[in-house]
């Protein structure tokens, strides 16, 4: 297997200090050159990638002696100079984040989120998540997050990593909380103030990584809509560890690829033609009439009031677009949740037309009848919608939803749920719990539409009659289309 086959001019690489190593190669009986970075070498096989970021396998065989012996001594140096601070790092994290291998971009992001013990959030062909809302004596960096996720690329391989620390979302009084969350060597913080928090969170990560990694640089970084803000950088192999402090927000600690750091947190476009032939490939037509869109990432809001970033970063990655809804809530969000939505989509819509080249656009939702819908969802597009989540209604979606099951004669069961649906909405006429979620399908044959919560995969989607969608709704919403 020639590399020549895989490029016919020479790429020459420039990579961030720390990530992984760079080599020359040349076939056993060639003169073509070209230079890779050397991700692992098992088997006398060499996994390597291009400057461009596809990788490909190498037997060593093929290659010139020259090239073999340079894989394998640069091999040999870049392990012993990895195994110098893993075993070290992994204990000052208080967790096995990195495998032998020291490199979690090169395995698939469940298997770091185990380590992490951290459950299932969201699995599709295109984006992965697993979060967990921390509890009891987790720890992590020195520090008791509140959450940590970790979040797969289209391959499932490991993305990024956001650990959400004291943040204005969160109570202090929550799990994770206590004495000896604001303690430090005999010296309380005010734990009453969210500020004296954040100060202790910080410091305590900050001197935890650097007692393995060494003092930390600073640099800007990219946040969520116009925001910048300062972090503390530290790097290895080919990780950065970005901490920040936005003061009266959030102490967050990610993990990216140091590349992505590099660049100061923009990331690389999905194109459009790419992003239409997916969400149109997402659109599910079922023989009783169900039109519906699969594939969308779930996003579990937790004890906060974060239905409106929880659904904007749902919405967001299903378009190609990274987000994190603790980000996305320091934008328009007071403690403990209340999030004012028309601001929050104002950031959405800049972040998504600078970063990600899509179209966020805010809709009248006057009607809900399936033939004004339609329109987004043929196409994959997932409506974000302005509702009041009344008991009464939740307790209708969630039998309406449980019945479908069994249904067999469609032609009845619509006939039935008209006239419970014209009942049911003469009660659901209370303007209270304001909420923000997804319709993502709909049946003209019965009336319904589909709908989507962001409360964990047990709310992916549920059935509603029309008559009581209208009950429930604000006449208003928005879109991220293409």
């Amino acid at each position: 297997m020639p590399f020549r086959k895989i490029t016919s001019t020479l790429c020459l690489v420039t990579l961030a200090a720390n990530s992984e190593p760079l080599i020359t190669l040349q076939e056993a009986n060639g003169t073509d050159k070209l230079r890779v970075e050397l991700l692992n070498l098992e088997k006398e096989v060499a996994l390597l990638r291009r400057s461009d970021g596809q990788e490909f396998k190498t037997p060593l065989a093929y290659l010139s002696e020259v090239s073999r012996n340079d894989i394998r001594n640069t091999w040999t140096a870049h392990r012993e100079k990895v195994e110098k601070h893993l075993k070290l790092l992994n204990e000052a994290l208080s967790h096995q984040l990195f495998a032998s291998n020291g490199n979690i971009w090169n395995e698939p992001a469940r298997n770091v989120a185990r380590r992490l013990r951290l459950p299932t959030e969201s699995e599709t062909p295109f984006t992965s998540s697993y979060r967990l809302y921390t509890r009891g004596s987790y720890s992590l960096a020195g520090a008791k997050p509140k959450t940590v996720v970790t979040y797969g690329d289209h391959e499932g391989r490991t993305l990024s990593l956001s650990i959400i620390y004291s943040n204005k979302g969160d109570s202090l009084s929550t799990a994770g909380a206590g004495e000896d969350h604001f303690k430090n060597n005999g010296k309380e913080i005010d734990r009453n103030t969210l500020e004296g928090a954040m100060i202790y969170d910080e410091a305590s990560i900050a001197r935890t990584i650097t007692s393995v990694l060494g003092e930390p640089t600073e640099q800007r970084m990219l946040g969520q809509g116009n925001d910048k803000h300062k972090v503390k950088r530290w790097d290895w192999n080919g990780h950065s560890f970005l901490l920040a402090h936005v003061k009266e927000e959030y102490v967050r600690l990610s993990i990216v690829r140091a590349s992505f750091a590099d660049g100061g947190g923009r990331f690389s476009r999905v194109s459009d033609g790419e992003i239409k032939a997916r969400l149109k490939k997402n659109v599910s037509h079922e023989d009783n009439g169900d039109v519906k869109i699969k594939n969308i990432p779930m996003v579990d809001q937790g004890p906060k009031g974060y239905c409106a970033p929880a659904t904007f970063e749902r919405a967001m990655r299903h378009a190609g677009v990274p987000s994190d809804m603790y980000l996305l809530a320091t934008l328009a969000t007071e403690g403990g949740g209340g999030t004012n939505t028309q601001k929050l989509y104002e950031e959405v819509a800049f972040t998504t037309r600078s970063k990600g080249g899509r179209t966020a656009r805010e809709i009248p939702l006057k009607s809900l009848a399936p033939n004004k819908l339609k329109r987004y969802i043929d196409k994959g597009v997932p409506i974000l919608w302005q509702m009041c989540s009344l008991p009464g209604y939740n307790q209708v979606a969630n039998a309406r939803t449980r019945a479908r099951r069994n249904v067999t004669n469609w032609t009845d069961y619509a006939s039935k749920i008209a006239i419970a649906a014209e009942k049911n909405s003469e009660v659901l006429q209370t303007k209270a719990n304001f909420h923000l979620c997804m319709i993502i399908g709909y049946n003209e044959e019965t009336n319904e539409i589909a709908v989507s919560d962001s409360w964990g995969k047990n709310y992916s989607i549920r059935w509603i009659h029309v008559d009581e969608a209208e009950a429930v709704n604000n006449k208003g919403g928005y879109v991220i289309d293409i």
